[in-house]
């Protein structure tokens, strides 16, 4: 991916921040032990002194008595240690191994700052999502009618089983898992189920990014004609591990958009990576605004999860 120099420099300066403060916390307990138990500052004299006379006994060649000075200095090093080790204190090792946490191989940046920018990336994608109240657990299915509808279609019953769905969609989630298309009216709960899928996703530990189809290409949009030669917000809505569009239909349309969206749709489905899509329209709205090409993948590639029932939004604000 082509970062920005802006989120190279923060993921750099966060790496060398975390070294950093572990060190002056490794610091901090050590002088702390050190007023603590004055054996240690005996110990580092006494290893000092040992180190002078090491040097002056080598230059005389007495071998019995180099060796009693080594055997002296390895018992102190040892008592050392244990104090510090009965202590819980122990110098921070580097995260990184290959750049010991300076953030570069040469004059390249190393791979753990390359990671922590793809991480950045995402999360300025999806740095709108309001995961705080959006779970499975408080997903009210009472909301929905338990009678049917003219269709004959009870919502409640059909959210009972939406619902399931989601649950074992996020219980199993991998990044080659089925991509799910959502199709409801306003207010029926298709960002609440998405939204509770992706917590369970990224508590996993996988890369998610989530947005409105608005905020999305418009991201991707802005960058693209930035003439920067940058391409991370693109790069990240083809290859994370999940992408989640919200709100699909209310974004301003242009011939960027639409090439952008027949990109991330068909590119995802050709490297095997799921993607949820929220929408209000249905199926004859979505191929007048975005073509037969995309709804046909949609028809072929995609899982469909129709949601039926009143505006929640309307009820509770009615309830109020």
């Amino acid at each position: 991916m082509a970062y920005s120099n802006e989120i190279y420099a923060r993921a750099l300066k966060e790496i060398r921040d975390d070294a950093n403060r572990r060190e002056q916390k490794y610091n901090f307990l050590l002088e702390q032990l050190y007023k603590d138990v004055p054996r240690l500052t005996e110990i580092d004299n006494a290893l000092g002194r040992i180190g002078s006379r090491a040097a002056i006994t080598a230059l005389s060649g007495d071998m019995k008595a180099l060796s009693q000075i080594q055997k002296d200095s390895e018992e102190l090093q040892k008592e050392k240690q244990e104090i510090l080790q009965s202590a819980g204190i122990k110098k921070p090792e580097p995260k990184c191994n290959f750049c010991n946490d300076t953030g570069y191989i040469g004059n390249n940046y190393c791979s753990c700052v390359k990671s922590l920018a793809k991480k950045m990336s995402f999360e300025e994608l999806s740095k709108h999502m309001p995961l705080n109240n959006q779970h499975f657990d408080n997903f009210d299915l009472t909301f929905y009618p338990d009678k049917a509808d003219k269709n004959g279609i009870v919502p409640r019953k059909n959210m009972t089983s939406v619902l399931k769905m989601a649950k074992e969609y996020a219980i199993n989630f991998t990044p080659s898992s089925k991509s799910l298309l959502f199709i409801g009216d306003v207010g029926l709960g298709k960002t609440h189920l998405s939204l509770s899928i992706v917590s369970e996703v990224l508590a996993k530990g996988y890369d998610v990014v989530y947005g409105s189809a608005q905020n999305l290409f418009s991201a991707a949009e802005r960058e693209h004609f930035s003439y920067t030669g940058e391409s991370a917000k693109t790069d990240a809505l083809l290859q994370c591990d999940l992408l989640v569009i919200d709100d699909l239909g209310t974004e301003f349309m242009t011939s960027f958009t639409q090439s952008l969206f027949y990109n991330i749709v068909n590119t995802r489905l050709l490297t095997g990576k799921p993607t949820i899509i929220n929408t209000n329209l249905n199926f004859r709205e979505l191929e007048e605004r975005y073509t037969a090409r995309i709804s046909s993948r949609f028809m072929g590639e995609y899982k469909l999860v129709k949601f039926f029932g009143t505006d929640i939004r309307q009820q509770k604000m009615i309830a109020k």
